[in-house]
């Protein structure tokens, strides 16, 4: 989790540039790019955790972790999408680092920290109640 918040961190001072200041800086552009691949990987391993601890399956792709959690009730079918597409940014990030348009990774700055916010608040959600049900339970 404190990767996820340092990752989030940066990414939310970087929200500041505008379109112009961030084309024009390359090693901004590239520490977004690496913030935002390292933070969707943060979502995805706690995801693959929850979905191991929690017995809810077995998805064949990183993109199907979100859907399990939704289909099963943890997230929010709409929000579960988002994060899978937050996935596939991710692979085009790390296998397709050629082909990477600056205008949208700009966008996904703006707009996907968002995701990124809501899961961590999920998980740290998730965990106290879980904290809450194993002190509660005769030991």
């Amino acid at each position: 989790m404190r990767k996820l918040e340092q990752y989030i961190a940066e990414l939310e001072k970087q929200q500041e540039l505008e379109l112009d200041e961030f084309r024009d800086n390359f090693t901004t552009q590239l520490a977004v790019e690496r913030a935002l691949q390292a933070a969707t990987e943060c979502c995805s391993d706690i995801a693959s955790h929850l979905v191991s601890t929690f017995d809810l399956g077995q998805p064949e792709t990183q993109r199907d972790l979100f859907q399990v959690l939704a289909r099963m009730g943890y997230l929010e079918r709409e929000y579960a999408d988002a994060m899978s597409d937050m996935v596939s940014l991710r692979n085009r990030l790390v296998h397709l680092y050629w082909d990477v348009d600056v205008e949208r990774i700009h966008s996904y700055l703006l707009t996907d920290v968002d995701l990124l916010r809501v899961f961590r608040d999920f998980t740290i959600e998730l965990l106290a109640v879980e904290e809450e049900e194993q002190a509660g339970k005769p030991g």
